[in-house]
């Protein structure tokens, strides 16, 4: 079977209604896919809440009309992305609140709408953001959540033969973060409580329920992300497997990494703190020790916490076609294309590339448009 074609994440463009993505994709990623001279190319759709309650045909129309494929969709962040200030609002409504499994189930009908493939990937929240409280972070109240979701979409794949499966994407500082948490998961409360749910909402057939989540149910696995735990990707994708997540798509990007050793790098680090989003952060020494902290501005108390250490990184997406930042930080590409192949190896996933800090890096659409045409080139060659 032919591979799906590579995509960039749309989240780069400050575009919330249904008529602003189809605008974004006429005037971004049309032109982009002609600039690579690709036949197709493949687009990381988000959809927020306000575009899921507009008129989802305009952006079907406009993928139609520049040859785009809308195979995978981002569901993670429901509110506006590109504000002002997003910071912890990315997780809200998080899967605590009934809010986010409502968008959520109108996100399966979104996918079959939008694409024809008879696979349509959804990332999401991966539960909520620790630090905003226990309540929020139970794993019982998100498995059993998820379970009444996988029901919804085994149902629509019964009816249609067209599967859509939701893959949380584990996140620093989230109620998943790293392959540990995943499959402590997958094996616990998704298992037991996530299990009792669907065969409820499937009026009690066990094995259905067992078939929504192994079918419906997957990870994205996010190489910026992993890379702030410090994980062994390759091991990461394998445990997560191991345990019964399906690696289902992977959004690859890198993260910026200071050498501590050397003068000038925690500064330059700590220099790319913004108002905008989160960038959790995190150190490690020669014996494995990890200090981490919520946002930039903490770094150098993090840093007086350990140190010894010798290596830092932020949750700051930068490309994987850079191994060196114009600030004099290296970046995390070798270890990004290390966990793409580990999770190319236990699956088939959806791939693209996310790098929704576009408009923090670059002053322009021209050279927005260039940047993802580089990393999506560089992609296609790691995936040979």
């Amino acid at each position: 079977m032919r591979p799906l074609p590579l995509a960039y994440s749309s989240n780069l463009h400050p575009a919330e209604t249904c008529a602003e993505i189809a605008q974004a994709l006429r005037v971004f990623a049309g032109p982009l896919r002609r600039e690579l001279g690709w036949d197709r190319l493949g687009v990381d759709l988000r959809l927020g809440s306000l575009a899921l309650s507009g008129d989802l045909g305009l952006i079907r129309a406009a993928l139609d009309a520049e040859r785009l494929s809308a195979h995978t969709l981002n569901g993670f962040p429901l509110r506006p992305f590109q504000a002002e200030r997003v910071k912890e609002d990315a997780y809200l409504p998080d899967w605590s609140e009934a809010a986010r499994l409502a968008d959520s189930l109108r996100l399966i009908d979104a996918a079959l709408l939008l694409s024809d493939e008879p696979e349509v990937t959804v990332s999401t929240c991966p539960g909520s953001f620790r630090p905003l409280g226990a309540g929020r972070n139970d794993p019982r109240v998100f498995a059993a959540a998820l379970g009444h979701w996988a029901a919804a979409a085994h149902r629509v794949r019964v009816s249609t033969g067209r599967s859509v499966v939701l893959c949380p994407e584990p996140e620093p500082w989230c109620q998943l973060e790293t392959s540990w948490d995943v499959a402590a998961f997958w094996s616990g409360a998704l298992a037991e409580d996530g299990l009792r749910a669907a065969q409820s909402a499937l009026d009690g057939d066990a094995a259905a329920a067992r078939l929504a989540l192994d079918r419906q149910l997957g990870v994205c696995f996010d190489t910026c992300h992993l890379s702030l735990a410090f994980e062994d990707q390759a091991a990461a994708a394998q445990r997560m497997r191991a345990a019964g997540a399906r690696i289902v798509k992977v959004q690859v990007s890198a993260a910026p990494q200071a050498d501590l050793t050397r003068a000038g790098q925690a500064e330059a680090l700590a220099a790319m703190a913004e108002p905008r989003f989160l960038h959790q952060s995190a150190a490690q020494d020669d014996t494995g020790s990890l200090v981490r902290c919520v946002d930039l501005p903490d770094l150098p108390a993090m840093l007086a916490r350990l140190p010894q250490a010798r290596l830092a990184r932020s949750h700051f997406h930068v490309p994987i076609d850079a191994t060196a930042l114009a600030n004099g930080l290296a970046t995390t590409a070798a270890d990004s294309r290390a966990g793409l192949a580990a999770a190319a190896a236990v699956g088939q996933p959806h791939l693209a590339v996310e790098t929704y800090t576009w408009p923090l890096l670059a002053a322009d659409e021209t050279a927005r448009r260039a940047g993802t045409a580089r990393e999506l080139a560089t992609l296609a060659a790691w995936r040979q």
